[in-house]
């Protein structure tokens, strides 16, 4: 059985990063792995019925999916918010991305931030903002994602 982790190290040139870990429970060999390829961040099958998934992107590095649950947003697991906030993003944004750094469920991860279990928001709206970090006028940038 494998075990996943992650752990914060101090790069000299890059300052405070993380590492994607794999311990063997065998042998008690860590491995770094990249987290979408090992299957670390595979989301995770919904108990209810599925619901109609929408994704977001932005210039600056957003690649976010999410769905309603009920009044509420859920941005999925596995999803990279933008690393930075635009000039303009409202101090609520900024706010919700630094709790949510704070409670480690957004990671720093190759020039974006990693959502490390899916968040609900209490709108798309606030959704949006916190992915993309910055202003947004309304829920229309999340778009339905393509059936498979």
């Amino acid at each position: 059985m494998k075990e996943y982790f992650l752990k914060k190290i101090h790069h000299p040139r890059e300052g405070e990063l993380y590492q994607f870990l794999e311990l063997d429970a065998q042998t008690g060999q860590e491995q770094i792995i990249d987290p979408f390829e090992s299957g670390m961040l595979q989301l995770y099958p919904e108990k209810e019925p599925a619901s109609d998934v929408f994704t977001i992107t932005s210039k600056r590095g957003a690649d976010a999916t999410g769905f309603y649950r009920g009044e509420k947003f859920v941005v999925q697991r596995g999803s990279k918010f933008a690393a930075s906030t635009s000039p303009k993003c409202p101090k609520k944004y900024i706010k919700l991305r630094e709790n949510l750094m704070l409670d480690k469920l957004l990671v720093p991860f190759q020039h974006q931030l990693l959502l490390m279990e899916d968040t609900e928001f209490n709108s798309p709206m606030m959704a949006m903002g916190a992915v993309i970090g910055g202003w947004v006028r309304g829920s229309h940038d999340w778009k339905e994602a393509e059936k498979n």
